[in-house]
């Protein structure tokens, strides 16, 4: 008989390989240092009296992967994504009518070992950034699938509300790889002449996207324009290649997604 004990044990080692196979081994090995670096500084802020970071939830991490397809899936070898879709000028990919239909998920910090947690109602995205072992909170379209073709536009017009002058990134992708390079554009929530309704639009030009690979800058790439396979928001206490977003600020934060939509 197998014992309660044994059951869970099976059961973590099974989770661990889980999240090896969707992270990769060496983003998994990242993790586990960072996560074994900020349950000694937990450790040490609890003897100081201090407020504790949450520990880190593996199993949310794991539904993270497993919402966007990042586990592994032998019978998707078979599944056919079917030719392009093509997208004009000025047609609004995401708004509160949801005109394309997207699904949105969280894709936080906890993937990394993080504690930073965000959730998107309606149009309205909220949460807590905690940089303690992590540092930034997102959500992210599952991929679309035919991809979008926007060869015939210029780029990605999104329009916000709220923010707190704070800076964002507007991430999309070109590929169905789960770790593949992510397309950014850093963009204010503040203008130097603020509109009467409070909304900020920033214009995202595809040749003005930058590629990386976990806020790595990747040199030497050019976005496919005719797979545009998901879209993403990132606030993060990192900018690029280490270098810190200076219009960032730890703690809670709301931001109304009023539309994004192609020019």
């Amino acid at each position: 008989m197998v014992s309660h004990r044994n059951r869970s044990s099976c059961a973590a080692a099974g989770l661990v390989l889980l999240l090896v196979a969707s992270l990769g081994h060496e983003a998994f090995v990242s993790l586990a240092l960072r996560g074994s670096r900020s349950t000694a500084r937990t450790t040490a802020l609890a003897g100081e009296g201090e407020a504790q970071r949450p520990p880190w939830d593996a199993f949310r991490a794991l539904r993270t992967a497993a919402f966007f397809g990042a586990l592994p899936n032998p019978l998707g070898i078979f599944e056919r994504t079917g030719d392009s879709r093509s997208l004009s000028p000025n047609q609004v990919l995401w708004s509160e009518e949801n005109p394309l239909d997207l699904v949105w998920g969280t894709l936080d910090d906890v993937v990394m070992g993080g504690a930073s947690e965000s959730a998107l109602q309606g149009t309205t995205w909220t949460g807590t950034i905690i940089t303690e072992g992590g540092g930034f909170a997102g959500i992210r379209t599952q991929p679309f699938k035919p991809a979008f073709d926007v060869s015939g536009c210029s780029g990605l017009r999104v329009r916000v509300k709220g923010g707190d002058g704070q800076r964002f990134k507007l991430i999309i992708r070109d590929s169905y790889d789960w770790n593949g390079i992510a397309w950014s554009y850093e963009f204010d929530t503040q203008s130097l002449i603020p509109s009467l309704d409070g909304i900020v639009e920033a214009n995202a030009p595809f040749k003005d996207f930058v590629p990386t690979l976990f806020a790595r800058t990747v040199p030497g790439q050019t976005f496919n324009t005719k797979q545009l396979t998901a879209v993403q928001l990132t606030l993060s206490k990192f900018s690029y290649d280490g270098a810190l977003n200076p219009n960032f600020r730890a703690g809670g934060f709301s931001l109304q997604v009023e539309s994004i939509a192609t020019f």
